[in-house]
């Protein structure tokens, strides 16, 4: 018999042999009617919450998760032992204050810090995560020769030697094995966030902010990680650093950090830069000018000054709790 005509016979007979239920039969099975309105009921007073506003409150759990990608980060070495921090809210005040200030130094401090403004005026301040470790002494004895020094011992004594200059990124000299493992580690907890789909952006301007003011200020070296806010590549696109500046001084920031970017064919011996839509009218060149020292020395003091006095008052807002971070977990500020 084909399959088709089978295949309608077993329909028909399953149609034909249907018996309707006969009356009452099944109500034990059946729930109660009175409690329908009730259920319903219950369900019209379920919260409702504002998604955007919970999504930002969240920032913090993902940067325990960022946290822990870290610490399970692979390492080389096996001995790069990772300080984390994580601030949040007015904590982040004084940290901000600082990028101002070092900004004096080095500009991106100050790029840093309209991005992070303009996330703070639009009630949407990120979430950072402080990554730190310490990389000037090494305790590996590979003698690889990679910091400059022939032996990992050599490599020791001069670190022990010379003191690093203040108000410097990284604390050097480094062993470069122990900064590749800590290097790493703020990767791991960068893919975390991006697992989480949570805009970040790895930074040393402020984690070098944060330690200029008391947080982590016993590491070598370290990394901030703004979380948030939840919008896309809010650290790359850089809107407010835009809105900041007007197209001319840009410009003019750009011809002096990237001159190679707008010189003609080096091989005239005094290749014209293309600074001017009509630049073969007016040729222009590149030209090293001496900073007056005193002009220097005084950039550095003023810095000092003012983060000495941001330093001091975090330690205010911190008295009775020890050093800003040294609590297990707890806010400290």
């Amino acid at each position: 018999m084909p399959w088709a005509v089978r295949q309608e016979e077993i329909i028909v007979s399953a149609i034909r042999g249907f018996r309707p239920p006969e009356r009452g039969e099944g109500k034990k099975d059946r729930i109660p009617r009175t409690t329908e309105p009730r259920r319903r009921e219950r369900r019209m007073f379920m919260p409702v919450y504002d998604a955007n506003l919970l999504a930002h409150e969240k920032l913090f759990d993902i940067a325990v998760f960022c946290a822990q990608s870290a610490l399970k980060a692979p390492q080389i070495t096996g001995k790069v032992e990772l300080k984390m921090q994580i601030l949040t809210g007015e904590d982040l005040n004084p940290v901000l204050e600082a990028l101002t200030v070092l900004g004096r130094i080095d500009m991106f401090n100050f790029l840093s810090f309209a991005t992070w403004q303009s996330a703070a005026a639009q009630g949407r301040m990120p979430v950072l995560l402080l990554i730190g470790a310490d990389v000037r002494q090494s305790d590996l004895n590979y003698n690889c020769g990679a910091c400059g020094f022939p032996t990992c011992a050599a490599f020791n004594q001069y670190s022990r030697s010379v003191k690093p200059p203040p108000y410097i990124m990284v604390k050097g000299p480094v062993c470069i094995w122990r900064l590749i493992d800590y290097a790493g580690a703020c990767d791991w907890a960068c893919a975390a966030a991006w697992q989480y789909n949570i805009t970040n952006r790895i930074e040393i301007a402020t984690g070098w902010a944060a330690r200029e003011v008391g947080y982590l200020d016993e590491c070598d070296v370290v990394h901030g990680l703004p979380l948030g806010p939840c919008t896309d590549l809010h650290w790359y696109s850089r809107d407010a650093v835009t809105a900041m500046m007007e197209y001319d001084i840009w410009l003019g920031r750009m011809h002096q950090n990237y001159p190679t970017l707008f010189g003609t064919f080096p091989g005239e011996g005094r290749p014209d830069l293309k600074i001017r839509p009509d630049w073969w009218t007016q040729p222009a060149e590149v030209e090293i000018k001496q900073i007056p020292l005193e002009q220097f020395e005084a950039t550095y003091a003023s810095v000092e000054s003012d983060l000495k006095a941001i330093r001091e008052r975090v330690k205010g807002l911190a008295a009775g709790q020890g050093k800003p971070g040294s609590g297990k977990g707890e806010k400290v500020l």
